[in-house]
């Protein structure tokens, strides 16, 4: 979920520091005169400095709603722990020829409101998602089901518009997220006010905006029943409040998004545990292609040779964070090094120079740079004053930086800013994810891209089946990236969570999906 950062999964409202949390009964995490209680045993609390613009997975593409609605609703295919495709809501999905998938459902699944699920909530979650084509881009992902034929109460018909190799795992995107037809509406997102009703393990009682989230077990779940028997996800504007919180035990566990001084900080705590795993959320640097200066390919390649992504994933982010050079991450099938091949391992003056020379421009030349300054975490500011002074200090360009707060900063990018800061968490676990989305005419990030040679790649990557096959377009894709260059790539970062030492299950969950499965966590 562009979940998901951007996957797209990205606009939001700055949140609100809580003052009070509300109590379940079990317990409360502060009282009604701000006195400080530790969480009861029975409800896990969850801290986060991410922000939800809507829970409703019809309008749903930013990471922070993503992970509101996550505990909600289910699909019909997901991830297991591991990041294996496993059938949910289905109990089993086949290619029927090229551009036929068909999938079984599963039988006695209830909603939370006890509405059985059928094949006429599948149909018409994927119809909505389709016909309202929210803003928030998450309908785009659909953009290749040319309909969707219920096949009795529990069989589900997917008719392609062309063959797409990685379908099944578009299923396990939040597009695919299945709802109440009795409740959702067919041509607009329901408010986060409003009833949310999935079939997933938790159920949504109470939703604050930029406050909290309060979430009780589904007890007609049909799966294993949570380890927590309540969850309360609560919003904080500073991650340096959140630390406060979880030091003092206000708060159980935090999950997105600390500085890397408040990591190192914590790492060394008596009490708190760093969990880290394996995970494939990527930064990057997206340039309008039609806005002068980075009209000109030898001012978007000089920016490439100067790049400084070692200091900035030692010096910035202290070692959470390695180098990337290419959009597909790296452990992913297909990824080759393509910008490391094309600009070198580590920042070149002489080289930039040359590209600035060969195509006559004259240096310095005066840049804009945007970024948001804690949407992806307050180490932003010092991530881009490091990018400012690498560029400047070839001499060759001038950078004036610029930034704000991720409601403008969301609607304005490739519209009024020329060159500006992005993050992905990825949609599904594949290659295609970190491809299609960026570099076809019509990307999301609207920066006026457009390559007959690259669309034609795109087109010839999904539609191939081969495996073996399919990685080689995928190395073409990235070599004409890197050639073009219309978004630099810089790092990738790990799944991380911090939590008290009496939390268990975390680890569990931590894997490339980026899927956070607060119903396997628990606390003694």
């Amino acid at each position: 979920m562009n979940r998901r950062g951007f996957s797209l999964r990205t606009v939001v409202l700055a949140g609100l520091v809580l003052v009070g949390v509300v109590a379940l009964g079990t317990g409360a995490a502060l009282s009604s005169s701000g006195s400080t209680k530790r969480a009861s045993a029975s409800v896990l609390v969850d801290g986060t400095t991410d922000t939800v613009t809507n829970i409703d997975p019809a309008g749903e593409y930013d990471y922070g709603s993503f992970t509101a609605s996550f505990p909600i609703f289910q699909g019909l295919l997901g991830y297991a722990p591991g990041a294996k495709v496993i059938p949910v809501l289905a109990t089993k999905c086949s290619f029927k020829g090229t551009k036929t998938y068909f999938c079984a459902l599963r039988k006695n699944v209830k909603f939370h409101n006890g509405d059985p699920m059928t094949s006429a909530d599948v149909k018409w979650s994927f119809d909505r998602v389709t016909k309202i084509k929210d803003s928030s881009g998450i309908y785009t992902l659909l953009t290749n089901i040319k309909s969707v034929t219920p096949a009795g109460p529990y069989g589900v018909t997917f008719h392609l518009k062309q063959a797409q190799a990685v379908f099944p795992l578009i299923l396990t995107t939040s597009a695919g997220f299945v709802v109440d037809h009795k409740v959702y509406p067919n041509n607009k997102v329901q408010p986060n006010s409003s009833e949310q009703v999935g079939t997933g393990p938790y159920k949504l009682t109470k939703y604050t905006p930029g406050q909290q989230a309060v979430y009780e077990a589904n007890s007609d779940y049909w799966g294993p029943k949570p380890k927590s028997d309540s969850l309360i996800i609560r919003y904080f504007s500073k991650s340096s409040t959140m630390k406060l919180s979880l030091q003092r035990g206000e708060i159980d566990m935090a999950f997105r998004d600390f500085t890397p001084t408040e990591l190192a900080s914590l790492g060394s705590t008596k009490g708190i545990t760093v969990h880290k795993g394996n995970g494939v959320v990527i930064r990057y640097l997206v340039f309008n292609v039609t806005r002068a200066p980075f009209d000109n390919v030898a001012v978007r390649k000089a920016i490439a040779y100067l790049f400084p992504r070692q200091t900035i994933a030692s010096k910035i982010y202290h070692g959470n964070v390695q180098p990337l050079y290419s959009m597909v991450p790296s452990g992913l099938p297909g990824h080759i090094d393509a910008f490391k091949t094309a600009y070198g391992a580590s920042p070149s003056t002489a080289k930039a120079k040359a590209a600035l020379s060969a195509a006559g421009v004259t240096t310095p030349v005066s840049i804009d740079l945007w970024y948001t300054p804690s949407h992806y975490g307050d180490a932003s500011a010092d991530e881009y004053a490091e990018i400012k002074r690498a560029l400047e200090a070839s001499g060759l360009f001038k950078v004036n930086l610029q930034s704000a707060e991720w409601a403008q900063y969301s609607d304005a990018l490739g519209k009024t800013y020329s060159a500006f800061q992005l993050g992905w968490f990825p949609d599904f676990v594949d290659a295609e994810d970190y491809t299609a989305p960026f570099y076809s005419t019509d990307n999301f990030t609207s920066n006026g891209y457009s390559s007959k040679a690259m669309d034609a790649l795109l087109s010839k990557e999904k539609a191939t089946s081969n495996a073996e096959a399919r990685y080689g377009v995928l190395v073409q894709i990235q070599k004409l990236a890197a050639k073009d260059v219309p978004i630099i790539p810089y790092w990738q970062g790990k799944m991380i969570a911090v939590s008290r030492s009496n939390v268990h299950g975390i680890d569990s969950t931590l894997d490339p999906s980026f899927l956070m499965r607060f119903w396997l966590i628990s606390k003694s």
